[in-house]
């Protein structure tokens, strides 16, 4: 009997290695081919030549030999049928299919930029420039809206993530060779593999790569805009009456922002506080059962949950407070940026760019706390994409007494961790690769700016005068009590044709669908699209319904007493 030959395989999937004896037919290496890549049929042809030339028939007649091949021979493997790796492993298959959504819905604003050319024009050079009106040349063609020339004489740090999209899709290649792709720092076991599970094998096609942490060229929202200046006063009250801390969630919605190409802002409209407990020095979020009716609330109103906001203020005599954040300290601590990072994979952004049909996140940090002239001061920010991977997977955490520093841990026999490098300048002025162990967390840091419009803006009311606002829910102060007496209260300082004013407020339209009293949160539809226009008619027709009559009976009766 003759020795079998090795031949090697080479396919869109890989190389192989396959035995067979030359005396066999060539129908028997055919199967020894399937075998090895574990395929489900043999729709797949042999060449000695990539380019598709000197075919290996599979015939019952003709024998390896007499097909000129040797051992130490490669083959190359061209499929017949486009599915002829996807079906030769179900798992693997169906792994992709939950993996890839089937239909990817952007945000609106997305779509609307998305659309946008994004060119900004440049004015004609009266030297350079020696064309008519209707030319272009070198010296006047428009802008591209990642120009880094353009963004650095407008001074913005950061460009626009649809801006990041067009450099990719830009020249030639339309970003064939450079798609979006999310990070993975986990093992992941495919059909390709052909060791057991980690630990006991791993190879370079399960193995996450090693990571160098970059400053993250763009981001996903480019400013952070509270409608007006009471939003934020009134979510400090807490801070002013208790000293203790807090946080709360920013809602509003996303529009665009001319002063960056491309570029989006959040709005912010309201700020809800929900259940935490708090101290002078830590502030923990706890479960909230009334989220859903929140989030309902929010979305009949066209907002959403832009961000988070917390507090960090230490008060010093004379109406000021301390600052001891900034570069030579730390802008955000390790765990706060691991929570901004954990929100952020929360609410990812949608994207139809890449496989899993989401990329990066909208959502914000907004830090208040206090500024060099020690006055209160808001700082934006979002985590970049390599920070959030890091944080998915579970492999960065903070220090114990060094808030600039987070650690990335170490391998154990339960989970792999790819390495994480940073670059680091020593004495020498020389750039040095260093392991994250410890890292520095500005690496993954985009500082996002904070403002307020000249003209004030208001989704909800803004009471003027005497008028108090109603209770902030969740709040353990005796000035802040939601009850029923403190809304008949409040509702008792309003006229009839001042409805939709009096209920234009998130706290109140919480407290009323949640009321046990008389639950009016399936009667509500109606009047969430009145204040969304704004439209004072239908808030009045609203209230003269049989469910507001009877509320306002009780309200009549417990401000009598």
């Amino acid at each position: 009997m003759s020795k079998p030959i090795t031949i090697g395989i080479q396919s869109q999937e890989g190389q192989k290695r396959v035995q067979v004896v030359p005396t066999a037919k060539t129908e028997e290496l055919y199967k020894n081919v399937q075998k090895g890549f574990e395929l489900s049929s043999v729709q797949f042809s042999l060449f000695k030549r990539q380019n598709k030339t000197d075919l290996v028939e599979n015939s019952r007649t003709k024998t390896v030999k007499a097909a000129g091949l040797n051992h130490g021979d490669r083959l190359f493997m061209v499929p017949k049928s486009q599915n002829l790796f996807q079906s030769s492993n179900s798992s693997s298959q169906q792994e992709t299919i939950s993996k890839v959504p089937s239909v990817v819905v952007e945000d609106d604003i997305d779509v609307e930029l998305s659309k946008q050319d994004g060119s900004i024009p440049k004015s004609k050079d009266k030297v350079n420039c020696q064309h008519g009106a209707n030319s272009q040349c070198v010296h006047c063609i428009p802008y591209d809206p990642f120009d880094e020339e353009y963004l650095r004489e407008q001074k913005i740090k950061f460009m626009s993530f649809h801006s990041y999209i067009r450099k990719l899709s830009g020249g030639l290649s339309k970003g064939k060779f450079a798609p979006l792709k999310n990070i993975s720092c986990k093992v992941e076991i495919s059909s390709r593999c052909e060791h057991p599970p980690y630990p006991q094998g791993i190879c370079s096609k399960c193995q996450p790569s090693a990571i160098t942490l970059n400053r993250q060229p763009w981001r996903h929202v480019d400013s952070i805009m509270f409608e007006n200046p009471q939003i934020v006063d009134r979510f400090l009250q807490f801070w002013r009456e208790s000293g203790n801390q807090r946080g709360g969630w920013l809602y509003g919605r996303y529009e665009l922002h001319p002063e960056v190409p491309l570029g989006m802002k959040a709005v912010v409209c309201a700020i809800y506080e929900p259940p935490q407990e708090t101290s002078k020095d830590t502030l923990k979020l706890l479960p909230d059962p009334k989220e859903e009716v929140v989030e309902e609330i929010a979305a009949n109103l066209g907002l959403r949950r832009v961000g988070w906001i917390f507090t960090d203020l230490i008060p010093l005599s004379g109406g000021k407070v301390k600052c001891y954040r900034g570069g030579e300290t730390h802008f955000l601590s390790a765990q706060e940026i691991i929570t901004a990072a954990h929100y952020q994979n929360t609410f990812p952004n949608k994207c139809k760019q890449t496989d899993e049909g989401m990329f990066g996140s909208k959502f914000t940090t907004v830090c208040v706390t206090g500024n060099k002239e020690n006055e209160v001061h808001m700082e934006g920010y979002q985590v970049s994409n390599q920070c959030m991977a890091l944080v998915k997977d579970e492999i960065l955490v903070p220090t114990k007494d060094a808030p600039e520093l987070g650690y990335v841990i170490e391998s154990t026999d339960e989970k792999y961790v790819p390495d994480v490098f940073f670059m680091e300048m020593d004495k020498y002025k020389n750039e040095i690769k260093k392991v994250g162990r410890p890292l520095p967390v500005e690496y993954l840091l985009i500082d996002v700016p904070v403002s307020s419009p000249l003209q004030p803006l208001a989704t909800f009311a803004i009471l003027e005068g005497d008028r108090k606002n109603f209770a902030v829910g969740n709040r353990l102060l005796e000035s802040s009590l939601q009850d029923f007496n403190s809304f008949a209260q409040y509702m008792s300082q309003f006229r009839s044709a001042e409805f939709l004013t009096a209920v234009s407020d998130l706290h109140v339209l919480i407290f009323m669908a949640t009321l046990d009293i008389m639950p009016l949160r399936d009667f509500l539809g109606p009047l969430y699209e009145a204040i969304r226009t704004a439209n004072v008619e239908a808030a009045r027709e609203w209230s003269y319904l049989d469910h507001w009559s009877q509320m306002q009976a009780l309200i009549q009766a417990t401000t009598m007493n």
